[in-house]
């Protein structure tokens, strides 16, 4: 019962997913370009997200941070399908949530980016550390409710890295 609960709630995930962002894009697009992000030029290729530029390094680095992020968000939902829900919240907190702040060097890239993208990846980091402490939860008292609790908490990560991937480029 609590797997189907489960598969179910991120089924749900996936499919507001695609809204998410649009809803996101359209904040955006009411809102105009944050500070410190770049519009596209006119002639551009049609991409209404603001530019972020930097340096090579800080671009790769930047990268290999989302995928890893990609990644563990993966490895977050095989685990909660699997029942294992305590590796999950250690994944969670440790390569999404504020733990994972230094081991992806934070600090360094944050002076390249507008406030307004900080801000939207700190809500990230701070919903996916609110998301290990609900999966503990439900780990130790396993219901419908706590399993809900998960899916929101899970859809509350993924609607913060879909706000600043609807609104940044880099290059």
């Amino acid at each position: 019962m609590r797997r189907i609960g489960l598969i179910a709630g991120v089924v749900a995930v996936v499919a507001v997913w695609p809204m998410a962002v649009a809803q996101d894009m359209q904040h955006h697009h009411m809102h105009g370009p944050a500070a410190g992000a770049e519009q596209p030029q006119s002639g551009a290729a049609a991409d209404p997200r603001d530019l972020v530029r930097l340096p090579a390094p800080m671009q790769e680095h930047m990268l290999a941070n989302m995928r890893d992020h990609l990644a563990a968000v993966g490895e977050i939902v095989g685990n909660l399908a699997d029942g294992k829900l305590d590796a999950a919240a250690k994944i969670s907190e440790q390569r999404l949530g504020m733990t994972s702040l230094t081991q992806h060097d934070a600090a360094h890239l944050a002076p390249y980016m507008p406030q307004p993208m900080q801000d939207l990846g700190t809500s990230m980091h701070r919903a996916a550390s609110r998301l290990a402490i609900t999966i503990q939860d439900a780990d130790v008292a396993p219901s419908v409710e706590t399993m809900a609790a998960v899916n929101r908490g899970l859809s509350d990560t993924l609607s913060a890295c879909n706000g600043c991937h609807a609104a940044y480029r880099i290059r």
